[in-house]
């Protein structure tokens, strides 16, 4: 069933009208018809099941059939700070990551990390990531649209969560004591989790106690080197396995 996201105040008596982007893709993509079933989302996980009462030049109006809580998002918020990583990586990362549950990724350069951008490259990413954000939450059915950031430094990135109430992990390949699955078993009813993954050449030991500093837990996640794109796949996949969503 088709799925799109719209303003809360496009809502209203018991109608949804889509405009722009989102009429010419109803209309002249997926070519709906009068009749025909769709589902809005209103960015705060509440979700309207509707029927395409026309479609034309003008746009899409579609009738509320039902309104229900979406069951798609997880019960806290899932940060992920991400390394940025070379070449297409980064919207594989950003794809999948929504996919799976994270509700915010921001990625960071830091001292391994090859590839830099300056302030109107880093804007350019920014407004690309966060249009692969909205296609893949569309696509797999999430109740919002995840933020996803243009690239800050990694002390920024530290910077922005150091408070933030919640679990911090980083995911360090030094780190041979504390597993991921012993942090989650810690925490059994977080505020939320935000944790933080390298690039291709990881971390140095200077960023690792900058992160433990900012109240970062290190951890490992297994005696396998894993790539950069992986890893923070692993960690979403093991939090919605360990909380059941």
């Amino acid at each position: 069933m088709p799925r799109f996201f719209i303003d809360p105040d496009k809502i209203a008596d018991g109608a949804v009208y889509l405009e722009k982007e989102d009429a010419h893709h109803a209309r002249d993509v997926l070519r709906v018809k009068p009749g025909e079933q769709m589902t809005v989302a209103d960015f705060f996980n509440k979700e309207y099941l509707c029927t395409v009462v026309r479609a034309d030049g003008d746009g899409v109006l579609l009738s509320i059939r039902e309104v229900r809580d979406g069951a798609s998002e997880p019960p806290f918020p899932v940060t992920l700070l991400m390394g940025l990583p070379k070449g297409d990586k980064p919207e594989l990362i950003v794809e999948k990551a929504v996919e799976l549950g994270a509700g915010e990724i921001v990625f960071f350069t830091s001292r391994y990390t090859v590839v830099r951008c300056d302030e109107k490259t880093a804007a350019k990413k920014g407004e690309r990531y966060q249009k692969i954000a909205k296609s893949a939450a569309q696509q797999c059915g999430r109740g919002m649209i995840p933020r996803a950031d243009a690239p800050v430094t990694f002390r920024e990135a530290l910077d922005r969560y150091k408070d933030r109430s919640a679990l911090k992990l980083i995911c360090y390949e030094k780190e041979e004591q504390t597993t991921l699955r012993q942090a989650l078993e810690r925490a059994p009813a977080p505020d939320g989790i935000v944790f933080m993954v390298g690039a291709e050449g990881g971390f140095s030991p200077e960023e690792a106690a900058a992160a433990k500093d900012a109240g970062f837990l290190p951890v490992t996640l297994g005696g396998r080197i894993l790539r950069c794109e992986t890893a923070p796949l692993c960690v979403l996949s093991q939090i919605a396995y360990h909380y059941g969503y």
